[in-house]
């Protein structure tokens, strides 16, 4: 099954974090034959490249060009903001991460990773919400 790997992780594996943390990242995504992600990660991680990590223009797009050679980048539908909003009434998500776990759920990821969520939650019965970060 697809595991959906959320901006945190990307962002410490790339700029982020002492020399555990960033291997943890690295473990993750090493261990995914192809990552899912949708544009909002891609968007954020961007951002974070820019203005954080202050990486040049060059830097951002090789990133992107990777990612997009790397992952499974699916796009947002009106299926997923619409599910979005049930995520928000039902699980009480924020409106960034209701987004992320609808994205996972329409990709028919068993996984997301992310330091961001309840680590270990089940979600709608099939998405395993997983801090890669737990204990390191």
């Amino acid at each position: 099954m697809p595991a959906f790997v959320d901006t945190n992780v990307w962002d410490y594996a790339l700029t982020m974090g002492d020399d555990v943390v960033r291997g943890s990242a690295n473990a993750v995504l090493d261990a995914l034959t192809q990552p899912v992600v949708n544009g909002k990660v891609l968007r954020d991680l961007g951002r974070i490249l820019l203005q954080k990590a202050r990486c040049d223009e060059d830097m951002v797009g090789q990133v992107a060009s990777d990612m997009f050679q790397s992952c499974q980048v699916i796009s947002d539908t009106e299926e997923v903001f619409l599910l979005a909003g049930r995520l928000r009434q039902n699980h009480s998500f924020s409106y960034r991460d209701s987004l992320i776990v609808a994205a996972a759920l329409d990709a028919g990821c068993d996984t997301l990773y992310s330091e961001d969520m309840q680590h270990g939650q089940l979600v709608v019965g099939r998405l395993r919400l997983v801090n890669p970060f737990v204990g390191v």
